[in-house]
């Protein structure tokens, strides 16, 4: 699996079970990271690469040993909430691939 450290960093310090931030808190958070131009186009192209890379394991994505995001049920589960959570807000008039 490929290093994604812009969205790994954002699971880790927004959307982690540990920090336990509610929806509405984690959308702010991810709305005043998205303000910086320059992090904003990281993790742009980040999440568009990620989409691409045939070899991630979505569960791990959001569950592993540095943080747990969502306990998925599947892989199919794990990439809808990260289409959920990140796509659908960073390129909301774009359907996820």
């Amino acid at each position: 699996m490929k290093n994604y450290p812009s969205l790994k960093n954002l699971f880790i310090s927004i959307y982690s079970v540990d920090v336990g931030l509610e929806e509405s808190e984690e959308k702010a958070a991810l709305d005043r990271v998205l303000s910086d131009h320059a992090q904003r186009k990281e993790i742009e192209g980040e999440l568009k690469q990620l989409f691409k890379d045939e070899a991630i394991s979505w569960v791990e994505l959001l569950e592993n040993d540095e943080y747990v995001v969502y306990p998925a049920d599947d892989e199919d589960d794990a990439k809808g909430y990260v289409i959920d959570s990140l796509w659908s807000r960073i390129f909301p008039n774009e359907p996820a691939p």
